[in-house]
């Protein structure tokens, strides 16, 4: 199964009926894999039931991440292609919506245990009224950097499938795989999967695909 960014992430993200369609898509892919033999991830150091237990679907080919610019809620502009070197989790979510709203605690608490390491979380809000992601932060202050997304340069295919959805980005700037829905970032499941991160020379492997 080829699974991408470019395979999975079309289609409008303000539309019902194509979200809820590519939602079903979406399971019966978690389906299939959970029946896949001598599936890997393709990581050296880094067993492939890391990312099973945390849901992330690994990508096929690994294809640069899409740029991600624009203005921060706390002032300044940030871009993703300036956090080369560390493993970077890309985190989309907007106000409305329930899931995103129920891991955003859980997100808090895995910014703080991975201080100082070599992962990195950074959030984009997709809310089109920027006022209503200020005052949702003033009321749920978080200690990440968080993208205004309508006033931001954000591919299109990252939001396809709705929201919240998380992608995993190594340190040389390539996707490695997503994680659709909410979920508990900062368990043992998810602590764990980062310290085989680090500790993998995966940032310095040679990607399935480079499509430039």
């Amino acid at each position: 199964m080829n699974r991408s960014l470019s395979r999975t992430g079309r289609g409008s993200f303000f539309s019902f009926g194509i979200r809820l369609a590519a939602f079903a898509s979406l399971f019966a892919i978690l389906m299939l894999g959970e029946d896949q033999k001598g599936w890997s991830s393709g990581l050296p150091g880094v067993p492939e039931d890391l990312f099973q237990k945390m849901g992330f679907i690994v990508f096929d080919d690994r294809e640069k991440a899409p740029d991600v610019t624009g203005p921060s809620v706390s002032g300044g502009n940030l871009d993703l292609g300036k956090l080369r070197g560390r493993w970077v989790l890309l985190n989309f979510w907007a106000t409305w919506c329930v899931p995103c709203r129920q891991e955003i605690p859980t997100l808090v608490r895995l910014s703080r245990q991975i201080d100082g390491r070599k992962v990195v979380l950074l959030s984009v809000a997709m809310d089109t009224n920027p006022a209503k992601i200020l005052h949702y932060l003033k009321k749920t202050p978080v200690d990440y950097p968080v993208l205004l997304g309508q006033e931001s340069h954000v591919d299109g295919r990252y939001i396809g499938m709705g929201l919240p959805e998380t992608y995993l980005i190594d340190p040389k700037g390539y996707l490695v795989g997503k994680a659709a829905g909410s979920r508990d970032w900062s368990g043992p499941a998810s602590m764990h999967l980062f310290d085989a991160l680090e500790n993998s020379p995966s940032g310095m492997h040679s990607p399935r695909k480079d499509p430039s």
